[in-house]
C-alpha cells in the first residue's frame, strides 16, 4: 500500500495528539484535575492556535461535514482551554464518522476527564477496534480500570495487549509503571485509605 505525504503528515500529526492527550490524562490521574484551567504558555503559541481556529472555523462554515476539520477545530479548542465546545465538535465527528479513532480517543479522554469512565471505556474501546494499530486506547482503558474500577484483572489484559503490540517506548514505560503499580496495589488488601 502506498501512502501519499499528506496521509504520513496526517498520521503523525494523529500520534502526536494521541499522546498528548495520554500525557494529559496521566497527568490527569496522578495530580487530579486541575483548580483553573492552564493559561497559554507564550503569546505567540497563541496567535498560532487562534489563527489556526479562524482559518478551521471557516472551513466548516463551507463544508460543514468536513470530519478532519471538525477533529482539527476539537483539537484546536482543546488546546485553547475550551474543552466544551471541542467535546461537541468530536461529537459531530463521531456522527459523520462512526469509526474515527481521533474524535473517538478525544471523546473518550473528556468523559475520562470528567469522571464518565464507562462513557470513556466505550469511545476508547470503540476507537481501539477501528483502528487497532493505535494503541493509546488500550492503555487509558487500563488506567481507567485500574485506577477507578479496581478491576487488575482486566487492566493487566488490556496492558498485556499493548505490551504485546509493540508500541512506542513512551507507551511501553507507562505501560509497565501501570503494571507495577497494579501488581503493588494486589499485594497490599488494605490501603492507608481504607486502614483504621
Amino acid at each position: 500500500m502506498i501512502v501519499s505525504r499528506r496521509e504520513k503528515a496526517a498520521n503523525g500529526f494523529f500520534m502526536i495528539v494521541i499522546v498528548a492527550i495520554i500525557a494529559m490524562t496521566l497527568g490527569v490521574l496522578v495530580k487530579g484535575p486541575a483548580a483553573k484551567p492552564q493559561q497559554a504558555q507564550t503569546a505567540p503559541n497563541t496567535a498560532v492556535s487562534q489563527a489556526r481556529i479562524a482559518q478551521l472555523e471557516a472551513q466548516l462554515k463551507t463544508a460543514p461535514n468536513d470530519v478532519e476539520a471538525l477533529v482539527g477545530l476539537g483539537d484546536a479548542y482543546l488546546a485553547s482551554s475550551r474543552a466544551m465546545e471541542a467535546f461537541k465538535l468530536f461529537q459531530r465527528a463521531g456522527e459523520r464518522a462512526p469509526k474515527n479513532a481521533h474524535a473517538l480517543s478525544d471523546l473518550g479522554s473528556l468523559y475520562q476527564q470528567i469522571g464518565k469512565y464507562d462513557m470513556a471505556i466505550e469511545s476508547y474501546r470503540t476507537a481501539y477496534e477501528a483502528h487497532p494499530d493505535h494503541t493509546g486506547p488500550l492503555l487509558n482503558m487500563a488506567l481507567i480500570y485500574g485506577r477507578h474500577k479496581k478491576d487488575y484483572a482486566k487492566a493487566l489484559e488490556l496492558l498485556q495487549t499493548l505490551l504485546n503490540s509493540n508500541p512506542e517506548p513512551q507507551l511501553v514505560a507507562t505501560a509497565e509503571q501501570e503494571i507495577a503499580r497494579i501488581k503493588q496495589a494486589m499485594k497490599s488488601p488494605v490501603s492507608p485509605n481504607t486502614a483504621k
